[in-house]
């Protein structure tokens, strides 16, 4: 939480001469090369992030702007021009050149219970003859730390002290005596602890002493320390790596072992509203988990491949430890949205009634194509007066891809057409009436339905096994589609599935199927995890046309050669339209 009081303070008279004389003259003209800068404002931010309460800084410690003191510095070189004690106001005339304006409040180093302020302005430039105004704002350069008794633990003590000292960087340094409920200002930052000590004599005329120690505290920071004894400490408990999914992490909770200082009684209250938070700048801000309605605690709205560290907090109180975990990634589908496809040419045809015969490919995908299009290799154009027997002419009705691409996309330039296709199985060749096409392939055909799968295929089989490398674990699966069933009773396939790296099945979505569809509509699938806590290493999607391989069901559909042997018609079952496949990371 954040609270912020800023002061903004006008200085409508204060600039400053810099020309090496403490007795410079406020008046003057300025001489040859120079220029005049003057001050007009310093902005002083005094905005406090609590770690654990709303509280913001007291308004008598913040300073006024006579209370900084102002150096001028090179611009290049970082040499200080001159130094203005806090108060005082001169106009300031500058050799030309590029400077920086510096303010500053409290002591840098140290302890103090006063702030450390500081602010330096962007670089300004003198112009000969010209008076040039520069602002700046002066930022808490402190972090704060304020002891914080109850009344009723006030009570339990004949006198005690508050003293804080620090260790690191150069050493130890003497203790400072704080005051209860009152701000004690820090320099903070890497590599330094500072302990807190209560120490004092009780109701019971016994001497006690305890310590608070606190480390690599940020700036503009506020710590609350809550100084009672009673107070609970406990550790988190370790997290499962399997529980880091890509945009949300689902908590190991707290039990009584992880409670290592308390109150009899307080144990179960601790544990029971307990928050666990995840920190991805190093405590700057925290994103604090939610309890789902199944009892767990998730921490979501988390960022893909990102490390974080995990903490448990109690009111004020925070674990003893911490824990540093790394998001999965939100790994796409590559050419998820059917735009990249390829072919390779199995049959140059003669131009006319032997046609070219392709394999279609489609990127990251495969397909059953491998199985249709084999054996097109072998056809040929007949020959003089049919002597090439072989395997006949080259004809879409006996080879074809079953998957290709086509234009008929929801998003982009393309999508995928999934096809049932029914072939003819004997040669073509010599003369034939467009209408025999089809009643050639009913009679002695066979047909085929169309896949898309990541995966791998068998064509000496007819055999797929689904999975390609995928180390992320979605959520659920989307993808637009079309269908035009035949018959209308058909149905189309769709599923997904997760693999560990031993192949064995982790998730999968339920089996989608689906009538007509005459426009392209969304359709999301979730995923339902049987191994929560194993990580993925292989995904399979699946797509089918349909099951329905009656080719008296079938439909001709005519390509644009009309003469014998209308090579480029087709024999039509059902079809699928797929686009824009997508893999959702979000805790839903």
């Amino acid at each position: 939480m954040r609270k912020m009081i800023r002061q903004i303070m006008t200085l409508a008279t204060l600039c400053w001469m810099v020309a090496g004389c403490a007795d410079e003259v406020i008046d003057r003209n300025g001489g040859k090369g120079e220029g005049r800068l003057l001050l007009t404002g310093i902005e002083v931010e005094s905005a406090v992030s609590d770690v654990q309460t709303k509280a913001s800084l007291a308004e008598g410690v913040i300073p006024t702007v006579s209370d900084f003191t102002i150096t001028i510095v090179c611009a290049a070189t970082g040499e200080t021009v001159k130094t203005l004690p806090p108060g005082v106001e001169a106009g300031c005339f500058l050799p030309v050149g590029e400077y920086r304006v510096k303010a500053a409040y409290g002591g840098e180093a140290g302890m103090s219970a006063v702030p450390y302020f500081y602010g330096e302005s962007d670089k300004v430039t003198i112009v000969e003859g010209e008076v040039k105004s520069v602002s700046l704002t002066a930022f808490l350069a402190s972090a704060v730390i304020r002891p914080q008794m109850a009344d009723q633990l006030v009570e339990q003590y004949n006198f005690y002290t508050l003293t804080v000292s620090e260790t690191g960087g150069s050493g130890v340094t003497p203790s400072q005596t704080l005051t209860n409920g009152e701000d004690f200002f820090v320099s903070g930052g890497k590599g330094k602890t500072y302990n807190l000590i209560l120490a004092g004599q009780n109701k019971l005329g016994e001497t006690v002493t305890h310590t608070w120690s606190y480390s690599d505290l940020v700036r503009r920071t506020r710590y609350i320390v809550q100084c009672d004894p009673d107070l609970p400490a406990f550790t988190l408990p370790a997290q499962s790596d399997g529980d880091v999914w890509s945009k949300f992490i689902y908590i190991t909770p707290m039990t009584a072992d992880n409670m290592t200082a308390h109150k009899a009684d307080m144990a179960d209250k601790v544990i029971a509203n307990v928050v666990y938070e995840a920190s991805a700048d190093n405590g700057e801000t925290w994103i604090p988990s939610d309890k789902t309605s199944d009892g767990r605690y998730v921490i979501k709205g988390l960022e893909p491949s990102k490390n974080y560290t995990i903490r448990s907090r109690f009111g004020g109180v925070l674990s003893s430890n911490t824990q540093t975990v790394t998001t999965e990634s939100a790994q796409v589908i590559a050419n998820g949205d059917m735009e990249a496809w390829s072919s390779t040419k199995l049959h140059s045809g003669n131009g006319t009634w032997d046609a070219d015969m392709y394999c279609d490919y489609c990127t990251n995908w495969n397909t059953r194509n491998e199985k249709t299009t084999n054996g097109a290799e072998n056809a040929n154009s007949g020959g003089l007066f049919g002597s090439n027997k072989g395997s006949g002419y080259g004809v879409r009705w006996r080879w074809c891809s079953g998957t290709w691409s086509t234009t008929d996309k929801k998003d982009g330039e393309k999508a995928a057409e999934i096809s049932t296709l029914a072939f003819y199985n004997s040669n073509v060749s010599g003369s034939w009436k467009r209408a025999s096409v089809y009643s050639y392939t009913r009679d002695n055909g066979t047909a085929y339905v169309g896949y898309l799968f990541t995966g791998t295929f068998d064509k000496n089989s007819d055999s797929y096994s689904l999975g390609i490398a995928h180390t992320a674990r979605p959520k659920s699966i989307s993808f637009d589609y079309k269908y035009a069933p035949l018959p209308s009773t058909d149905q189309c396939i769709a599923y997904a599935k997760i693999y560990d790296s031993n192949n064995v099945e982790i998730a999968t979505t339920q089996e989608f199927n689906s009538m007509t569809q005459d426009v392209y509509k969304k359709e999301t699938l979730n995923f339902t995890y049987t191994q929560s806590t194993t990580k993925a290493a292989y995904i399979g999607i699946f797509f089918q046309s349909g099951t329905n391989t009656d080719i008296g069901n079938m439909r001709q559909v005519e390509g644009g050669y009309s003469t014998s042997p209308y090579n480029q018609d087709r024999v039509v079952g059902s079809v699928l339209k797929i686009d824009n496949v997508t893999l959702n990371y979000d805790y839903e």
